[in-house]
């Protein structure tokens, strides 16, 4: 039995290989792409964290010494 992940896969790469007119022998090319963009719509977004101007890391580091 197909997961949804795989069925959204099969769909997604069925669909890269008609926008690109339907090619032969390019089957597993469109799978690993769809897999891979199937893998980015679902990769957690982790909220990254901004670091400080350089211009204060070099103030706070002239004060600290």
């Amino acid at each position: 039995m197909e997961t949804e992940r795989e069925q959204e896969v099969r769909e997604l790469a069925y669909q890269l290989w008609q926008e690109e007119g339907c090619p032969d022998g390019y089957d597993v090319q469109h799978w690993l792409k769809a897999e891979a963009i199937s893998q980015e719509k679902y990769r957690p977004k982790n909220k990254t964290r901004q670091s400080k101007p350089l211009k204060k890391r070099k103030e706070q580091k002239n004060f600290n010494s």
